[in-house]
Formats: C-alpha cells, sequence, structure tokens
C-alpha cells in the first residue's frame, strides 16, 4: 500500500502521532454520492490530525470485469480528493486485501496500519473475503477498539440512487444532463491532442484529435455541444466522439473537437473536452458535402445550446 501526501504530490508515511478521519471506497467518478463520503472525512471531526481516502491503485470493479469503462483517471480522481480538502490517499493493492477476513481488515489494515479513528463508508459498502464485511462489520470492529464509523445513506437524483454504472449507463446513452447531475460536473475527455490526417482543415472545419483510452467508459458515438479547456482559456466546441466512418473506418475510438472561434496549434497540448449536450448519432455520409452540411448545422445547434444555457443564468 501506498500512502500519498496530495499537497506535496509524493509518496509519505504516517508518525505515531497522527490519526486520520478516512473515507472509503471504490470512488470512480467521484460523484455526488461519493463527495458526500469526502466531505465527511475532510471536515476531519473527533479530534484526528489528517482527512485521508482509502482506495485502490485501480477500482475493483475494472479489476473484476476489464469491460467495465471507468469514469475517471488515477490523476482525475487525485485532483478531485484534494479539491475536496483531503490531505492523503491510501491506495491499496487489490489482491492483498481480497481475500482478507473482514474483522481482520478492519482491525489490522484501517485501523493500526493506516491509523483510522473514523471511518466513513457509504450504505451498501461491502469489503473483504467473498465480501462479508459490511458497514456493520466494520462499525463492530471499530466500536469494541474505541473508534467510530459514520455510515453516509444514498444519495438520490431523479429517483434514482446515484452510483457508478448509473452513471456509465447515462453516458453510454448520450444522456450528458443526466450523467452531469450524478457526477457534479460534466463527464470530460482530459487527453494529449495527437497528430491527425488534417481531414477536418481539408473541409473548412480543422479539428483536434484526443484518443480514448482503452480502460474508459465511452459516450454514446455521435456529436456533442462541448466545452473546450485550452492552455487556460474556454472555448465551445462540436465533439466528434467515434471512428469516424465517413472519411476513415478505425477500430481507435476518437474525440475529434471543432474549437469555435479559435485560431492556433494545440498538437501535444493537453486539452479537457467536456461533453454537455448529444446533438446526433455518428452518421456515415454519402460524400463529404453532406458531411460538411451536418457540421455547419452542428455549429449553429451547439451555438444555440450555449446561448441558452448562458441566457437560464
Amino acid at each position: 500500500m501506498k500512502l500519498i501526501d496530495l499537497s506535496a504530490g509524493r509518496q509519505t508515511t504516517l508518525s505515531p502521532e497522527e490519526t486520520v478521519c478516512c473515507a472509503i471506497g471504490n470512488f470512480d467518478g467521484v460523484h455526488v454520492g461519493h463527495q458526500e463520503l469526502i466531505r465527511k472525512a475532510a471536515a476531519r471531526p473527533d479530534g484526528v490530525t489528517k482527512s485521508a481516502v482509502w482506495t485502490f491503485c485501480e477500482p475493483s470493479s475494472r479489476l473484476l470485469n476489464r469491460s467495465v469503462g471507468l469514469l475517471t483517471s488515477m490523476e482525475e480522481r487525485m485532483a478531485l480528493f484534494h479539491a475536496m480538502g483531503i490531505d492523503l490517499v491510501f491506495l491499496e493493492d487489490f489482491e492483498r486485501v481480497r481475500n482478507m477476513d473482514a474483522h481482520r481488515f478492519a482491525e489490522e489494515v484501517l485501523f493500526r496500519e493506516c491509523h483510522v479513528r473514523t471511518a466513513v463508508c457509504g450504505f451498501n459498502f461491502r469489503y473483504g473475503s467473498h465480501a462479508e464485511g459490511t458497514a456493520e462489520t466494520l462499525s463492530q470492529v471499530f466500536h469494541k477498539l474505541g473508534a467510530h464509523v459514520s455510515v453516509v445513506q444514498p444519495c438520490r437524483i431523479d429517483g434514482i440512487t446515484v452510483s457508478s454504472s448509473e452513471i456509465r449507463a447515462a453516458i453510454a446513452y448520450g444522456d450528458m444532463e443526466r450523467a452531469s447531475r450524478m457526477l457534479g460536473r460534466s463527464y470530460s475527455l482530459t487527453a494529449e491532442v495527437v497528430e491527425g490526417k488534417h481531414l477536418g482543415h481539408k473541409l473548412g472545419f480543422p479539428t483536434i484529435n484526443q484518443r480514448f483510452p482503452t480502460n474508459r467508459a465511452l459516450p454514446r458515438f455521435g456529436v456533442y455541444a462541448s466545452l473546450v479547456t485550452a492552455e487556460d482559456r474556454q472555448y465551445h466546441g462540436v465533439s466528434n466522439v467515434g471512428v469516424r466512418p465517413t472519411v476513415e473506418h478505425t477500430d481507435q475510438v476518437n474525440c475529434e473537437t471543432h474549437i469555435l472561434d479559435f485560431d492556433g496549434d494545440l498538437y501535444g497540448k493537453t486539452v479537457k473536452v467536456e461533453f454537455r449536450h448529444f446533438l446526433r448519432p455518428e452518421t456515415k455520409f454519402e460524400n463529404p458535402a453532406a458531411l460538411q452540411d451536418a457540421v455547419r448545422k452542428n455549429i449553429a445547434e451547439t451555438r444555440d445550446f450555449f446561448h441558452l444555457m448562458e441566457g437560464s443564468l
């Protein structure tokens, strides 16, 4: 297990006198339900000296099923933890604890090794061998040790319990508004701009090209009104997610974005694209002229979308 000091951005160790209030879980997505746990840990109740998150190096959902796409990268999760006031992150190796007895995990790993004196977990928290440990199990062990467990109840939006699986389903359907309500922010891709074949430029709509990591949850293939952050400035954009069937079919899933009112070179730069609103499915057009017409329409729709959004603020 590694212990990361988020302020310093490096690995560290606990001193004997340090005690911890710790949110425990996978935290893929760091959605609004997760944020309730993290806020409680960041508050550092009961006189503890540090706030922390205990999580896996890679979410167990992905380790147990490689087809599950992640909602966030480790770097994104770390940044979100830090922004919410967390001091430390315990990064655990799943294989080290997956078959550990639940009582042993609570006492040896959390209480003794991690100095946890207040643990914060979700209502459906399961851990240990055969997932036999529950929030109640953890509470019983911690009570005997003179420590405390805070159990956070489910967070519901539109009558649905917020979960990473619900968010993945919304993203796969292209319902970015629903996904953003559950995440507490827009679903996004932050990636390096790579060299393309300049096909968008030839069509009169220059684009930046980014590749989705193979382990990420993929939005529904199609065109989105997007918000682009490049070189500390924000722009509106039209983003196509997919395999570009009209001009070049490929197995690599790309995000190709035409940035409105932008003229510059972003090759090699890291750019964030937030998917705000689904405009249309990815389509194979009969010819480049039909594609050009569709892009013009999507640009107009994007301007209208953001104008309406800004006008409602």
